[in-house]
């Protein structure tokens, strides 16, 4: 007589006693309930004594393009550098629990190839030689499960590689770690009963957002310099703000997705929103490096989804920045007022040409946006949750999503949905970006030829706490044109702006979430918490976003980054 399947959570039981298990027992932090008070862990690698002074260096004093620098001029081994990151990824799990696979000893036996082949060749392999870069779980990895998070998945590895590890090998990195998504890549928070919680390392109260949540809240630990994500509605921007990091999504097509596991029908995504691959780091210049490096790899030769492009970055100049701080969807809660503020200020004093913007259109692409996140239904979803014992939703999706088969006429309503995104990118082109070099005065401003990008919030609310997350209504939209888009990091919520209060009246359902987070018994979560902006660019001018990501962090520098801050900075 056969025994009964695994349960749910057995599988999860098992998984993560075999993921931990992959941890040396000497790289566990002693007497962990010493930590278990704080909120905000980020300083703890350097202050639990399992790291060792070189170890510290590597891992806090260099960016991405400078550690490549140093390990190719011999200055650090790959192997010091693999083993330095790969303490720091296992004190981050111990802390925040944003690993699902870890194979510490494939990337140690991986530098010391590279290290012998630099030795041997006197040059490095690649453009990453000896970078450890972390990649969301749904990457494919022979021999490593891709579970994104569901229970039925744990133990099913994978045969082939996806393409992008593939060619960040042949680039010469090293990998090491896969990194939590929550349960299907579907929801902002990042949380499976499969993996558990991933907390945010700035504020263990607050949600390190979704759909990769995980490489934030391991980049935000200097657990990894560099970390991979992917982005359908807000999933690689979501979590880089939440965890205060840059975060980039491209144009749809610059960036190999072969290989990579979703919970979506076979071939779904040719009727859903475009899904881009990019990167989360702690600077815009790692962001930049990165992609500028994916095009000298030329992906398109190995990825059919992948168009050829070139990276042009433009010569550094002052940028004409349209502003938009609504988007008749959701309002901004008072501190996002205040923080949209500073940044124009900030942009403005650095010489930049601010330009309040309006999209009438917004409404419109959002709910076509929607339209095709739901065109497919979700009953793939369910079976798999019921095939792994009756597996149950995480709790973000459990009040959002309910068993739901295809729309009927399917075929009809993507005809509908691909008519209107293409009325409203039309629509959206001309209104912003291409005004046949006629002048126009906004607000008492010449402008000729429209804005150079975009900046807007990342959500209407700052960082909240765990499944808080209101929606994608700021961020979904930028998918359905299919626009690059960075995020760069500004400032946490100050005590004081707690006391404000929240005028004007909701515009729709989406704000009514929104406006909810600021009732007095919720919003004192927001001390402390990140806030952010969007970056927008025109499809294709990739380029052109992340060097204004780079002028924006530069404008915005001087902001006080929270209150005492602010006190320490006038003594």
């Amino acid at each position: 007589m056969s025994s009964p399947p695994e349960t749910w959570r057995e599988i999860s039981i098992r998984a993560r006693a075999n993921r931990d298990s992959k941890i040396p027992p000497s790289w566990l932090l002693k007497n962990p309930t010493t930590y278990s008070h704080l909120s905000d862990v980020t300083s703890v690698p350097r202050s639990c004594g399992l790291l060792t002074p070189l170890e510290l260096d590597i891992t806090e004093s260099y960016t991405a393009p400078a550690l490549v620098s140093a390990i190719s001029e011999k200055k650090f081994t790959a192997v010091e550098v693999a083993t330095a990151f790969c303490k720091r990824a296992a004190i981050a799990q111990q802390l925040v629990n944003c690993l699902t696979e870890i194979f510490f000893d494939e990337a140690i036996e991986r530098a010391r190839y590279l290290d012998k082949y630099l030795e041997e060749n006197g040059k490095p392999i690649g453009p990453l030689h000896g970078l450890p870069i972390s990649l969301k779980d749904c990457f494919s990895l022979p021999s490593h499960p891709s579970s994104v998070g569901f229970s039925l998945r744990a133990f099913l590895p994978d045969t082939t590689p996806a393409t992008l590890p593939t060619l960040l090998l042949s680039s010469g990195a090293v990998l090491y770690v896969k990194t939590t998504t929550p349960q299907g890549q579907l929801s902002l928070d990042t949380h499976s009963y499969l993996w558990g919680r991933t907390l945010n390392p700035h504020s263990r109260f607050l949600t390190a957002g979704g759909s990769s949540g995980g490489e934030a809240a391991l980049v935000a630990m200097r657990g990894s310099l560099l970390g991979i994500g992917t982005d359908m509605g807000g999933s690689i921007r979501i979590p880089a703000l939440c965890c205060g990091l840059f975060g980039f999504k491209p144009t749809s097509t610059m960036m190999p997705k072969e290989g990579t596991e979703t919970c979506e029908l076979p071939g779904g995504r040719a009727a859903g929103l475009p899904v881009s691959v990019g990167p989360i780091a702690a600077t815009a210049e790692e962001c930049k490096w990165f992609m500028k490096i994916m095009e000298g790899r030329e992906p398109w030769r190995v990825d059919a989804g992948v168009v050829p492009w070139r990276l042009q970055i433009p010569v550094k100049r002052q940028l004409k920045v349209g502003v938009l701080k609504s988007n008749g969807v959701t309002g901004l809660l008072p501190p996002y007022q205040s923080v949209m503020e500073e940044v124009e200020a900030a942009l403005c004093s650095a010489g930049h040409q601010v330009i309040p913007i309006t999209i009438p259109e917004y409404p419109k692409a959002f709910a076509t946006a929607v339209g095709f996140m739901t065109l497919l239904g979700n009953r793939h979803v369910y079976n798999l949750l019921e095939a792994a014992g009756r597996e149950p939703l995480s709790p973000w999706l459990k009040d959002r999503m309910k068993p739901k088969g295809p729309k009927e006429r399917g075929l009809e309503e993507m005809v509908r949905l691909s008519h209107d995104k293409q009325q409203v990118e039309q629509k959206m082109l001309k209104e912003l970006w291409d005004w046949e070099g006629r002048s126009e005065t906004k607000d008492s401003q010449e402008v000729v030829g429209g804005v150079d990008i975009i900046l807007c919030p990342v959500a209407g609310h700052p960082t909240p706490g765990h499944d808080n997350w209101a929606g994608v209504d700021w961020t979904a939209v930028w998918n359905l044109l299919d626009w690059p888009v960075g995020v760069v990091p500004v400032r946490k919520v100050r005590r004081g702006e707690l006391e404000m209060e929240l005028g004007g009246k909701s515009v729709g359902r989406q704000d009514d979430a929104c406006r909810k987070l600021w009732d007095p018994e919720v919003r004192q979560v927001f001390e402390g918490a990140p806030m952010g902006v969007q970056v927008v660019g025109r499809k294709g001018m990739d380029g052109d976003v992340l060097e204004a990501m780079e002028r924006v962090a530069e404008a915005v520098r001087n902001i006080p980054r929270t209150q005492e801050r602010k006190r320490e900075s006038k003594i």
